[in-house]
């Protein structure tokens, strides 16, 4: 009986065919339902607090349990070092996650901040925001609004090198501010300005709905357009500026503790 010899070359083709076969096969995989499988964005939620506060552990717990549940990095700083001022720190951390190249979006979240409904997904915000615009591609900045314009309390920045790019920009027109006018702004002062006067930078930017990503409660009246106050069941609760709205020595405390029986945990059990 012939033995049928290949060709080394053949044989080597039909090796890297089964190769590929095998590796998109992956990539699209049915589930058992027979849809395709979407590949999961690799996201990082980020925040930064450089003093003792008494909200601490109930707000740095409802981020840890969130990303433990959906399989987020959650990455916090306790030291700041930005020579703006610490509010400009969250761009010095924000460029170096970008940097490294690990994540496909960063999503700053400040301290002052409870994660009320944990069985919501971030990537599934950014997913349903870029399919309401034309050039999703084209989109680095998902931001949210307040009754006095941009609130970067929570704001989503794809991990691009556009990203940085814009970054430097706001902090240029800090420093041209300080430069004219001795006017230190904030770093959400900048970016409002840039995203005001720079049409380029306006268009990478998409505003989602305040209550969808940065809601505030009955006590902080502050909300963009659609005037949603914060109820049971929204993504993100934000106390910002709690001691302008509430009396007494310690407002953010005082509000998180009397809404943390609202958050809607997971089973964290059942977690990886």
């Amino acid at each position: 009986m012939r033995t049928l010899k290949l060709p080394p070359s053949l044989l080597l083709f039909l090796v890297v065919c089964v190769f590929l076969l095998i590796h998109f096969s992956q990539l699209s995989r049915p589930t058992q339902h027979g849809h395709l499988e979407k590949k999961t964005p690799r996201i990082a939620l980020v925040t930064f607090v450089t003093e003792e506060r008494s909200y601490l552990h109930l707000a740095l717990k409802s981020k840890n349990h969130y990303c433990r549940r959906h399989g987020y990095d959650f990455i916090v700083d306790y030291e700041a070092h930005a020579e703006r001022g610490t509010p400009w720190w969250k761009h010095a951390m924000l460029e170096r996650l970008i940097k490294k190249g690990t994540y496909d979006w960063v999503w700053w979240l400040d301290v002052d901040t409870l994660i009320t409904n944990t069985e919501i997904k971030v990537a599934d915000i950014i997913e349903e925001t870029l399919k309401n615009v034309t050039t999703p591609e084209e989109i680095d900045w998902l931001i949210t609004h307040d009754c006095n314009g941009l609130n970067t309390g929570s704001y989503i920045v794809r991990a691009h090198e556009r990203s940085v790019k814009l970054f430097d920009n706001s902090g240029a027109i800090r420093d041209e501010e300080v430069k004219k006018n001795d006017k230190h702004l904030s770093d959400q002062d900048a970016l409002g300005k840039l995203f005001k006067e720079d049409a380029a930078s306006a268009r990478r930017t998409v505003q989602v709905p305040q209550w969808k990503l940065n809601a505030f409660p009955q006590e902080i009246a502050c909300f963009d357009e659609s005037k949603k106050v914060w109820e049971h069941g929204m993504f993100v609760l934000h106390f910002a500026g709690a001691w302008a709205h509430v009396k007494g020595e310690d407002p953010t405390g005082q509000l998180m503790r009397k809404y943390q029986h609202e958050i809607i945990w997971g089973d964290y059990s059942l977690f990886d």
